[in-house]
């Protein structure tokens, strides 16, 4: 994906960088204060240098943290929430989050940051950590970039009230997820520590448990019974399924690799039944790279919302708007989800 940076031979000048003119750096739980202060430093110095490539006019701060899931529960939002930001966990694991605050009523992003993974910076024969770091740091920049580009398009949308029905809500945490992934993992690419086989890893382990997955919830839910949970979880299940295609598909846009191109994942999609959602998955987010910056509406967005509702409908839910807004949702048993078969 296009940065839209100048790149024309006729530019000799290093880009001006693009920041805030001041940002706070909070080093948290460190019991050497030389050693917070050093890091602290050197990440300041990295961002700055990164900002000749990226757009970070909308950084709020970052905080350097030992305790990192505690950094996250403590960030101050800047509206009332009672969602607490928790790192990935699951079958993946998060090392760094840029969440969106409200800051006198402009949105920002925060990067927060594991320490554990930010402090090879501090040793110069390390540079496999290095690399690493810095790739965590361009990764989290590229957030900052991706947000504030929707932001300047569609102001008041983010972190503000949501309308429409709960489908419309949970279709846009996917379609933002997804799509943050694809254009954040495009233009970080190369910056660092390679992540090419780790996002083909991640997707294709993603893909080989995310029907067992959905199957899972499913017979959960003949015991819970609530919809909007349900909804909720299988939209959730889809929805990281192609979060993780996008990073794998974002991070081959940026190198200028096909993604036929890469032995893997040709071989693991072939005759797949995902192969059509993947295709279909990359030509949306290519389609809406397109505006990058400059989008006038949200109609190519909602590529995204296409593909997971009809995964969602290939799980077994089947939805139908009614006249009064609401939803009817009809989950008919299947043989991998009904109890009697399952027992």
């Amino acid at each position: 994906m296009d940065d839209k940076q100048d790149t024309s031979a006729e530019s000799t000048e290093k880009p001006k960088a693009r920041m805030p003119d001041q940002f706070s750096i909070q080093s948290r739980g460190f019991t050497d204060v030389e050693t917070a202060t050093r890091l602290g430093k050197i990440v300041g110095e990295v961002i700055r240098a990164i900002a000749h490539k990226f757009d970070l006019r909308g950084l709020d701060g970052i905080t350097l943290a030992v305790d990192y899931n505690q950094a996250l529960l403590d960030l101050d939002r800047g509206y009332e929430t009672n969602y607490k930001l928790k790192p990935t966990n699951s079958h993946v694991i998060g090392v760094a989050m840029t969440p969106s605050v409200l800051r006198d009523g402009s949105l920002k992003s925060h990067i927060v940051l594991n320490a554990a993974h930010i402090a090879p910076l501090l040793d110069p024969d390390d540079a496999e950590g290095r690399d690493h770091a810095i790739h965590v740091l361009a990764h989290e920049c590229g957030h900052v970039q991706v947000t504030n580009a929707f932001d300047q398009c569609f102001p008041n949308v983010l972190l503000r009230p949501s309308y429409g029905s709960i489908q419309e809500q949970i279709q846009w945490q996917v379609i933002l997820a997804v799509w943050d992934e694809f254009a954040v993992t495009s233009i970080s690419a190369g910056i660092g520590e390679s992540q090419t086989e780790s996002y083909e890893n991640t997707f294709i382990n993603d893909l080989a448990q995310a029907d067992d997955r959905s199957n899972r919830l499913l017979l959960n839910y003949q015991e819970h019974g609530s919809v909007d949970r349900i909804l909720g979880e299988i939209y959730g299940c889809y929805g990281d399924l192609l979060k993780f295609a996008a990073y794998h598909l974002g991070n081959l846009d940026g190198l200028g690799v096909r993604w036929q191109d890469s032995q893997k994942t040709a071989s693991i999609l072939k005759d797949h039944w995902f192969l059509p959602y993947f295709e279909r998955l990359n030509d949306a987010c290519i389609e809406i790279a397109k505006s990058y910056g400059q989008w006038e509406n949200k109609d190519s967005f909602t590529l995204i919302a296409d593909i997971v509702d009809e995964l969602v409908e290939r799980a077994g839910l089947l939805i139908e708007p009614m006249d009064d807004g609401r939803l009817w949702v009809n989950i008919p048993y299947t043989p991998e989800t009904d109890p009697l078969l399952c027992k």
